[in-house]
């Protein structure tokens, strides 16, 4: 004979098991007859980005290192930013024309040893960008204001070294 504990036990174990099998949404109930089959979109990656090189390496030494470089349109080289010191790392991006390019690249230069001035050791690691658009080199238009404050500044002086007109006479206390 089971104790009231036991069926009430029973019993929520039993409406737990209810509730979850109606919340379940059942796919074939959800498609409508005449949809078709979603065609997914398959992006090629072609931009690699090269990480943890060396913090004194400049874009013209990593540019020796990786020569000769498979065809490429976009190369972007970020030198190390002194306040994340414990984590000071270069990084390089590169957008390859070719898939088999970026295989090739990645077997070559992945756990590459680049060695910096001091003798420090910086093993490579070369992996897709997370990001794979290309940014745009914007062209900086000249600054409508630029100059503006020196000009006034200018102005401000002259207008307090030179007599002012009667009618912009301050008063006298």
């Amino acid at each position: 004979m089971r104790s009231d504990k036991d069926q009430m036990t029973a019993g929520k174990e039993k409406s737990i098991f209810e509730i979850q099998l109606k919340d379940v949404p059942r796919e074939q109930e959800n498609i409508p007859a005449n949809a078709k089959p979603k065609e997914e979109k398959k992006e090629v990656f072609t931009k690699v980005v090269i990480r943890r090189l060396p913090p004194s390496l400049s874009k013209e030494q990593l540019e020796e290192h990786l020569s000769p470089l498979p065809s490429y349109d976009y190369f972007e080289f970020f030198p190390a930013d002194q306040s994340l010191y414990p984590h000071l790392f270069s990084r390089a991006y590169i957008n390859f024309k070719s898939t088999e390019d970026i295989l090739l690249f990645r077997d070559r230069f992945d756990g590459y040893v680049f060695i910096d001035n001091k003798g420090q050791e910086y093993p490579a690691v070369v992996e897709f960008a997370p990001f794979q658009k290309i940014s745009k080199k914007k062209l900086k238009k000249k600054d409508a204001k630029a100059g503006i404050l020196i000009t006034k500044e200018y102005k401000l002086i002259w207008t307090l070294h030179s007599p002012a007109p009667p009618y912009l006479s301050y008063p006298k206390y």
